[in-house]
C-alpha cells in the first residue's frame, strides 16, 4: 500500500522504523534516491494536494515523508488545528487524491502523537493508508514487564550481545523505561566489554549515566563531606527506590574490596627499607598494582586507577564492615523494619 502511517508517543522505535522504510523503499533508486526522497515538516493538508500524484525520477521508488504532522491528534479546545479547518470539499479531495497515488510513490505520515481514529481526516486516511502505532509502553519502577524486557534482548542481540535479567530491570527503572537511553546505554555496554559478549548488571552500573549520582554519592562519603553526602542521597531517592540504591552500593563495595585486597597482597610482599627500629613500609607502584587488578579482575584500567585513587585511605578490612553493615539494613528494609531511605542514612553515619 503506497499510503503509510506512522504515529505514536514511543518516538524512538516510530524513527527507527522510519528509517528502515526510507532505506528499504530507496534502495532500487541509485543516483535517482536522494532526487527521489522528500521531506517535508509540518505539514499542511495543501502539500499532500501538492505531491501525492507525484511519481519518482529514473528508477524505483518516490518516497514523501509528511514528518511531524499534527493530523491525527486531537487538540485541544481552545488550540487551532489544521485538520479542524478542513471542510468537507478538501476531506472529498484528499479522499480522491489518496486513492490515485501511483504504485511506485510512498506518501508516509508521521505522527510523535497517537493516532485517534475518530476524527474526520483520520478516517479519511485511514481508508487508504496502512496504520502502524508505536504506544509508549506503561512501564512501574521496580515491576516486571515481559514486553520491554524481551525489546531490551533483542536490542542487545542488535549489537551482538546478551544481557542479564537484573541488568535489564536497572535500566529500565534508572530511565524509567526510556527505549532511546536504553539502547545507547546497551550500545555503549556491548562495545566495553568487546570481545566479551554478554552484558552483566556490573557494567551497566558502572557506565550508565544515571547512576552518575552515585559515583558523586560515594566521593562525597569518602572524603567526609557528610552535607553533600544527604544532598545527594535525596537527589537519587527523588529518581529510583532506595533498595535499587543499596543494591548498586553492594556491587561498588563488593568490587572496591577485591581491588583493595589484590593491592593489599601486593604490598604486603614488598620488603621495608631502613633500620629496624624506623623501617618504612614501601608500596608497589600504582601501574604495577593497577596492571594487577586489571588482570584478576578483568576489569578496564583506566577505571580500576580512579578507583584505587578514590580509595587510597580505605582498607578491605573496613570496607568490609561496611558491606556486612549494608546486608543487615537491606534486610530490615525487606522485612518492613525499616525504611529504604533511613537505611541510607544509617549506613553513611555509622
Amino acid at each position: 500500500m503506497p499510503v503509510l502511517v506512522l504515529a505514536g508517543d514511543e518516538d524512538f522505535e516510530l524513527y527507527r522504523k522510519l528509517k528502515k522504510l526510507k532505506e528499504s523503499l530507496l534502495k532500487d533508486a541509485g543516483a535517482f534516491a536522494s532526487i527521489n526522497l522528500l521531506n517535508i515538516q509540518k505539514p499542511q493538508v495543501a502539500d499532500i494536494f501538492d505531491h501525492a500524484l507525484s511519481q519518482p525520477m529514473g528508477f524505483g521508488n518516490k518516497v514523501i515523508v509528511f514528518d511531524d504532522c499534527d493530523f491525527f491528534a486531537r487538540k485541544k479546545k481552545n488550540e487551532k488545528s489544521e485538520k479542524e479547518e478542513v471542510g468537507a470539499k478538501q476531506l472529498e479531495k484528499l479522499d480522491d487524491y489518496l486513492g490515485s497515488v501511483l504504485p511506485n510513490t510512498y506518501l508516509i505520515f508521521v505522527s510523535t502523537s497517537n493516532f485517534d481514529e475518530n476524527l474526520k481526516l483520520s478516517k479519511i486516511v485511514k481508508k487508504h493508508a496502512e496504520i502502524e502505532q508505536f504506544p509508549k509502553a506503561k512501564y512501574y519502577v521496580n515491576s516486571k514487564n515481559p514486553k520491554l524486557e524481551t525489546w531490551c534482548r533483542k536490542e542487545a542481540k542488535s549489537f551482538d550481545a546478551t544481557i542479564d535479567d537484573d541488568a535489564i530491570a536497572y535500566l529500565l527503572d534508572g530511565t524509567e523505561a526510556n527505549l532511546r537511553q536504553i539502547s545507547q546505554e546497551i550500545q555503549k555496554a556491548a562495545t566495553y566489554i568487546v570481545p566479551k559478549t554478554h552484558i552483566t548488571l556490573d557494567v551497566v552500573t558502572l557506565l550508565s549515566p544515571f547512576q552518575f549520582h552515585i559515583f558523586s554519592l560515594l566521593e562525597y562519603w569518602l572524603e567526609g563531606k557528610n552535607e553533600k553526602v544527604l544532598a545527594s542521597i535525596e537527589e537519587l531517592l527523588s529518581r529510583q527506590p532506595g533498595i535499587a540504591i543499596i543494591a548498586t552500593l553492594h556491587t561498588f563495595l563488593g568490587r572496591w574490596i577485591d581491588m583493595l585486597m589484590i593491592k593489599e597482597d601486593m604490598n604486603a610482599k614488598v620488603p621495608s627499607y631502613g633500620p629496624n627500629s624506623q623501617s618504612v613500609k614501601r608500596e608497589m607502584p600504582m601501574q604495577e598494582i593497577v596492571k594487577r587488578v586489571s588482570y584478576l579482575t578483568h576489569g578496564n584500567s583506566f577505571m580500576i586507577e580512579k578507583d584505587l585513587t578514590r580509595l587510597r585511605k580505605q582498607n578491605s578490612r573496613a570496607l568490609q564492615a561496611k558491606q556486612k553493615r549494608l546486608l543487615e539494613l537491606e534486610e530490615r528494609v525487606k522485612i518492613g523494619e525499616l525504611q529504604d531511605k533511613d537505611a541510607l542514612l544509617l549506613f553513611f553515619a555509622s
